[in-house]
């Protein structure tokens, strides 16, 4: 199942005459795909309440109705293309999941094997992302991403801009009081 985020591939004929090398993405480049991941996602849970939807019985107090079975096969179809349309989402999710997974493999931020690195596309991989116990999985330091982030030191600053706030808002009462 082909999604519109997939890159299309040539013929291999075509491929061994204009050989390109080899260009890794970019940081930017991987960050956006991991951001269309995101939206993806997101689309997953729209297409999971269109089917759950479709599969309910619409309370109405009309005796207008269409026959049940008009109503029964519409629904059936909506719940046929929204079925259809998650799981070619989810396809296309995994698809770029694994590519997110073997870009970071070939960093060397993570370790997906025990024995080094992939000797085929075929073999079988049991992924070992266990923490080290020293705060780092894989070549990934969990510590030093968690010291560059700057929410503790945004937080403290905002109290503290709140107590000065109160202070002088309670020296400003205390001032007109006498």
């Amino acid at each position: 199942m082909a999604s519109p985020q997939d890159i299309v591939m040539s013929d291999e004929k075509e491929d061994s005459q204009t050989q390109e090398p080899f260009v890794p993405f970019t940081l930017e480049e991987n960050i956006q795909q991991l951001n269309d991941i995101d939206r993806s996602i997101v689309e997953l849970m729209t297409h999971t309440a269109t089917a759950l939807g479709a599969l309910t019985t619409p309370v109405s107090s009309d005796d207008s109705n269409p026959p049940a079975s008009v109503e029964a096969a519409a629904q059936t179809e909506a719940f046929r293309k929204a079925t259809d349309t998650f799981l070619e989402t989810l396809h296309s999710v995994d698809v770029r999941m694994k590519r997110q997974i073997l870009a970071l493999e070939e960093a060397g931020i993570v370790n997906l094997t025990s024995s080094g690195p992939r000797q085929g596309h075929n073999t079988t991989v049991k992924a070992s992302l266990k923490p080290n116990g020293m705060g780092a999985i894989g070549n990934l330091d969990v510590g030093w991403l968690n010291s560059r982030s700057t929410k503790v030191e945004r937080d403290m600053e905002l109290e503290l801009w709140r107590r000065a706030q109160e202070l002088l808002e309670k020296d400003a009462d205390n001032t007109k009081k006498e």
